[in-house]
């Protein structure tokens, strides 16, 4: 649908707001109200029945061939802006907007996507048609599935041309391509897309005359409306208050009104340009960055304090650096603190969701911390979208979250929560350079590393080639997956990891190294029962007490040989492994595969419509939060003394074995005791229930834990030592 909110520079405002037929010095003004057909004034040529109209947009559909389409009106020689609105669900094509005179002269030419996926201008004429396409400085993008509106600046005194996007100057004074003496024509054609199959979408498509200063304050009115539909109302970063959000709306409509009044004075004209500018700087300084993280460097929140506001700080922390000993953090946000730039080091991420949180650091971050990230913390639902938010022009899939195996966000106009993925170990996803600008994201929360290293069709990693890449990721001061691997290889009837399992290598390499891994992502084609599907993640979660997050699952993959099924049978199976993953606890996170054929029977799509399948996941309900409040032991091991009485006793301590043996001598057992074991920064990594006599350690690397044993009568912590 068409996204109303966004006006163009040329359309403006009396037709949208006040009903007015006419738009000042309109020539022009087409909005594709009504689905089908092309438009009568349109005139579509090299194919026929591929451009239409839907969903209140131009639509232009690509294959093999190359759709076109041109519109003609009464010549004008007057100063004039000419404007689109424009996306397309590719970003590698190359569609040409044209504007023609009534005497086959071209006066300007717009290539979208064009090369490197840039909007670009054309500087010359070869063969007579439109060449030489050069990108502003600096380029300006072209990503799929995010709106666009361009306009063009026209001077028929200077015969020149100034090309805009969003209302920014992309490049200024352009000579026109030919010696045009008027504009007559619009001609659109869709040249190029990627794999020949794609659409673009046009709309608000106009033109109209108008005098310098009256074109500045309708730019700068559509630049201000559009800045108003984007902000987000509340009291937390980067929002801003209702009172600002009206205040600026005020002045807006007072700009509006004289936008629309076609009589008023080149004055008034200039005096509603001032104070609408004034106004925007104004409601600029009202946006929220209070400071939510406040360091303190003695131990207990004691000493001097010092205020920390949403941001990346790699370092240049001053004479802040080495300098924290405890925190309080804000409820609603999430700090990262590591001891060495670029999110070396030790580190440790702190999530606020359910209360604030007031922590003395653990031992290794103790005046040592050289880098910290702090943003909002942003709830999703556990169920997520793959590749984009959208099923298809008419459906979304109802998720609060998604990613697309990149590190660049598909659908930049989605509320949706989008997830970067480094999906191989190459600079182009690893480097520091492009974790920094990851981290400096302040609407970024998680990066998953690596997809499917464990197969040859994938990123193709072995285990000491992702190790090495991997601490890179740190940089990015995010909640880091581990790589997803395409196979577990974890065996349900045995209860154990396959020898050489990859995932289970790097995991025991990253717990012996030290590398920080926040969540495990996995995946699972396979068909097997909920119990058998459910007990492999299990014992991921089991083994490092990470959450899971099953990124891609089906039942079943017809690349991998599945036999096709029928519609109903895939439903079944797949609504039985969904509604799993959604009841399961430390799952955190999950996407459904849709992708497969309709004829595989276990796709979201038949025929171009949502199957019952891909109805069921649209509509499930998957309430947010899916991340489970993180509970930080406030204990410092280096620090605090222990009873060390002889109720209990840890042996061997120091463990050098992959067991620890635990013996109650003159205790009374019950039925209700709980073991549990913190690492040093307070977070729970073991928990058993019973009395038990032995605990498999092999998952902890050296270092200092806390042992906790609980029961209804008895409280008691001990410290162990892992060689």
């Amino acid at each position: 649908m068409k996204n109303k909110t966004i006006l163009l520079i040329t359309l403006l405002y009396g037709v949208f707001i006040y009903g007015q037929d006419v738009v000042c010095g309109t020539i022009f003004n087409e909005t594709f109200d009504v689905d089908g057909a092309i438009a009568s004034h349109w005139e579509e040529y090299n194919t026929s029945g591929r451009v239409t109209v839907e969903g209140g947009r131009l639509k232009f559909n690509h294959n093999i061939e190359m759709p076109s389409a041109f519109r003609n009106f009464s010549p004008t020689s007057s100063n004039s802006t000419f404007s689109f609105d424009v996306s397309a669900t590719r970003a590698s094509v190359n569609c040409q907007v044209h504007l023609v005179s009534s005497s086959g002269k071209y006066l300007s030419s717009v290539a979208l996507g064009i090369g490197t996926a840039n909007i670009k201008h054309a500087t010359s004429m070869e063969d007579g048609v439109p060449s030489g396409f050069v990108a502003s400085d600096p380029a300006v993008g072209f990503p799929s599935n995010k709106n666009f509106t361009i306009s063009t600046k026209i001077d028929f005194a200077s015969k020149k041309v100034d090309f805009y996007s969003n209302g920014e100057l992309m490049t200024a004074d352009v000579p026109f391509l030919e010696d045009a003496e008027d504009i007559s024509k619009i001609d659109i054609q869709l040249l190029f897309m990627y794999n020949n199959n794609g659409q673009f979408y046009f709309d608000n498509i106009s033109l109209f005359d108008g005098e310098e200063n009256r074109l500045l304050l309708i730019s700068n009115v559509a630049a201000a409306e559009s800045l108003l539909s984007s902000a987000s109302i509340g009291t937390i970063y980067n929002q801003y208050t209702q009172s600002a959000v009206d205040d600026f709306q005020l002045a807006v409509d007072n700009a509006n009104l004289v936008a629309a009044n076609c009589d008023a004075a080149s004055s008034v004209i200039d005096t509603a340009i001032l104070e609408l500018q004034t106004a925007q700087d104004i409601f600029a300084t009202t946006r929220v960055n209070d400071p939510v993280l406040k360091m303190y460097n003695g131990y207990g929140f004691s000493g001097a304090e010092h205020d920390i506001y949403c941001g990346y700080y790699n370092g240049g922390l001053g004479e802040y650096e080495d300098w924290a000993v405890s925190f309080k953090l804000e409820q609603g946000y999430m700090a990262t603190f590591a001891q060495d730039i670029n999110g070396l080091g030790f580190s440790k991420v702190y999530i606020a969701q359910d209360h604030a949180l007031e922590i003395n650091l653990p031992d290794d971050l103790q005046g040592t911390i050289s880098f910290i990230r702090v943003s909002p913390w942003y709830p999703v639902g556990k169920k997520g979208s793959l590749g984009d938010v959208k099923w298809t022009s008419q459906d979304n899939y109802n998720s609060t979250w998604y990613y697309n195996w990149g590190l660049g966000m598909t659908n930049q106009s989605s509320d949706a929560q989008f997830v970067p993925m480094a999906w191989s170990k190459g600079d182009n996803y690893t480097s520091i350079e492009s974790m920094k600008t990851v981290g400096e994201n302040m609407t970024r929360n998680h990066i998953m590393a690596f997809n499917e290293p464990d197969n040859s069709g994938q990123s193709n990693l072995t285990v000491e080639q992702a190790l090495e890449a991997y601490p890179k990721l740190l940089a990015s001061g995010l909640r880091i997956g581990a790589p997803g691997v395409e196979n577990i290889q974890y065996s349900t009837t045995k209860d154990f990891f396959n020898d050489g399992a990859w995932i289970q290598e790097f995991m025991d390499s990253c717990v012996t190294r030290g590398y920080r891994v926040d969540f495990i992502p996995a995946h699972d084609y396979v068909r097997r029962s909920k119990a058998s599907f459910i007990e492999r993640f299990k014992a991921l979660h089991d083994r490092y007490n990470l959450p899971i997050w099953v990124t891609e699952y089906n039942y079943g993959n017809p690349n991998m040989g599945s036999a096709n099924l029928t519609v109903e049978k895939g439903y079944a199976n797949i609504k039985g492994l969904t509604e799993a993953l959604e009841e399961t606890d430390f799952i955190e996170r999950y996407n459904w595969y849709y992708f497969f054929g309709a004829n595989s029977g276990i796709g979201g799509v038949t025929g171009g419509e949502l199957n019952i399948t891909g109805e069921f996941y649209r509509d499930l309900e998957s309430p947010a939060p899916s991340y489970i409040q993180e509970e930080y032991r406030q204990v410092t091991l280096g620090v605090h003394e222990f009873d060390e009485n002889n109720n209990i006793l840890i042996y061997p301590n120091p463990a050098t074995t992959t067991f620890i043996n635990v013996d109650y001598e003159q205790l009374s057992l019950s039925n209700d005791m709980v073991i549990k074991i913190f690492d040093s920064s307070g977070k729970e990594l073991i928990k058993r229930k019973g009395a038990v006599r032995q605990i498999d350690i092999s998952g902890l690397s050296s270092g200092l834990y806390l042992l906790e044993i609980i029961s209804e009568n008895f409280n008691e912590t001990k410290k162990i030592v892992i060689k």
